[in-house]
């Protein structure tokens, strides 16, 4: 019992010389402010504290120090975090799902993958364009994206790097994506983040969609939770993307001005509340912008946003949002070093509506290939029309195209449709790899007769297939002039080994 009672003694003794703070002082609960309640101001202060060695009072350190081991640390940082995520506002009455506090000291494999390079590839892994769809300047790493102190760093640099296939940049940069890993179908998406200002600085905390259930970008949707600009750091916006596939998309957006004195570069919670009809935007719980109108092109309303999407962090260089003329990096924001994207934490809360899931899909969509040939494409709910005016000189010169589904060794799949054509010709249905070997090759003579089809297939390894309804000249095709070709039902169902 003496030698428990010393142990106290010494514990209290070694928190009061490390603190100079007397006994009474050590309530150790969070409230660094005193002003009797732990929230954000108060992990402001211990944030700042712990980023930039500054300094903090004895009382607040007594405070801070959550786990009582005399150190102030990401320990007790973390611990305050939680104490506040554990006991939320009155006005949240969403269960948590997801969330990130950053505890660990490299950002967590199990929920963020990073996303890397320059180029923007399709699904395949092909070749799409550079700088990402935006004339970006950076290329992603992984070693650009650091976690302390409870605080992911997301740090652009200002280097020289070369990378054997895409070239060599004078940018880098991270992207952590939770694609595969965590999406949500609405809800409350909250993040709280800093990003250093400059010219041509990007920070985005976005979303988009685990599968293009309507088609590729953006006629299945994009969300942006927060984008900013380095060179007007007093304002962000929050956007959706929307519509048809490119180039015949369209989008919504809003800004957000902070008040005098204040800026995207220091700490404020972004958060989307995203319901079947509606998504509002908020910086600190204000309400600045309320979006209920949109549509993807030949599906019913909520889509596209009626889908699971996954989330983005990044902090690119340059491109078209505030990059120089719209292109460049500013080599002079990075005189003083690195530029930082900070997060604290990524927060998902349950949608509180029942109804809203993600809506069934009863035909995958296709996206149109098309090679010295004249055709077009619609995805409708249930079917997708493709509109051939001229075959061209290819069997593959025009295709419905469903890339990289990915299958694995021994295991039986089943491609099932419904088809019909305005004339006679016929149709080529492959599943091919990468390298274009055929695992099903099916010709199928198509009539206006809508015709159900069942095909199976095996594949011997692992892989990503792509599904190719070929309409190029196959048989007299070429001959038969314009014609529209329907597909109903799609469906690619994985079966037993």
């Amino acid at each position: 019992m003496r030698t428990k009672i010393l142990c106290v003694i010494l514990t209290v003794l070694l928190l009061a010389i490390s603190f100079s703070v007397s006994a009474a002082d050590l309530t150790l609960h969070g409230d660094l402010n005193t002003d009797g309640m732990t929230d954000h101001a108060d992990i402001d202060i211990l944030q700042r504290y712990l980023l930039t060695a500054g300094t903090i009072s004895a009382e607040n350190a007594a405070q801070a120090d959550m786990v009582q081991d005399g150190i102030l640390n990401g320990a007790d940082l973390s611990m305050q975090k939680r104490l506040l995520l554990n006991s939320p506002t009155p006005d949240v009455q969403s269960k948590l799902i997801w969330s990130d506090e950053f505890d660990g000291t490299v950002p967590d494999p199990e929920k963020w993958s990073y996303e890397l390079g320059n180029w923007k590839l399709d699904a395949s892994g092909n070749f799409i364009t550079s700088g990402w769809g935006n004339n970006e300047q950076q290329f992603y790493t992984d070693r650009n994206a650091t976690v302390h102190d409870g605080i992911l760093t997301i740090a652009a640099r200002h280097e020289d790097y070369m990378d054997p296939v895409q070239g060599s940049y004078s940018y880098t940069s991270a992207r952590l994506s939770s694609q595969y890993k965590f999406s949500t179908c609405g809800g409350r998406i909250e993040v709280r983040a800093r990003c250093d200002a400059g010219k041509s600085l990007w920070p985005a905390i976005w979303m988009l969609p685990e599968d293009s259930a309507y088609g590729g970008w953006a006629a299945s949707g994009e969300i942006d939770i927060m984008e900013g600009w380095g060179s007007t750091p007093e304002k962000i916006c929050g956007t959706i993307h929307f519509g048809d596939v490119w180039p015949n998309n369209t989008y919504l957006t809003e800004n957000y001005n902070f008040p005098a004195g204040d800026s995207a570069e220091n700490w404020h919670i972004y958060a989307v509340e995203w319901e079947r009809d509606k998504i509002c935007w908020y910086v600190d719980d204000t309400l600045y912008s309320t979006q209920t109108e949109w549509y993807s092109e030949g599906r019913a309303y909520p889509a596209p946003f009626n889908q699971n999407f996954y989330l983005i962090l990044n902090l690119a260089v340059g491109g078209h949002f505030d990059g120089v003329d719209g292109i460049y990096g500013a080599p002079e924001t990075f005189a003083a070093g690195d530029r930082h994207f900070d997060i604290d934490y990524v927060r998902v809360y349950a949608s509180n509506d029942a109804q809203m899931k993600p809506a069934e899909v009863t035909s995958l969509p296709l996206e149109l290939y098309s090679e010295g040939a004249d055709a077009e494409l619609h995805n409708r709910d249930g079917e997708t029309e493709i509109t051939v005016r001229s075959t061209g000189t290819l069997p593959y010169g025009v295709m419905g195209l469903i890339r990289a589904k990915q299958v694995q060794t021994g295991k039986s799949y089943t491609l099932t449709f419904d088809a019909s054509s305005t004339a006679a010709r016929e149709m080529l249905v492959t599943a091919e790899d990468a390298s274009y070997q055929r695992y099903l090759e099916q010709t199928i003579a198509l009539t206006p007769e809508q015709t159900h089809y069942t095909l199976k297939v095996t594949f011997p390894a692992d892989l990503a297939a792509d599904l190719k309804f070929q309409l190029g000249n196959l048989g007299d095709a070429a001959a038969v002039g314009t014609h529209t070709v329907t597909l109903k039902n799609v469906s690619w169902i994985a079966g037993s080994g």
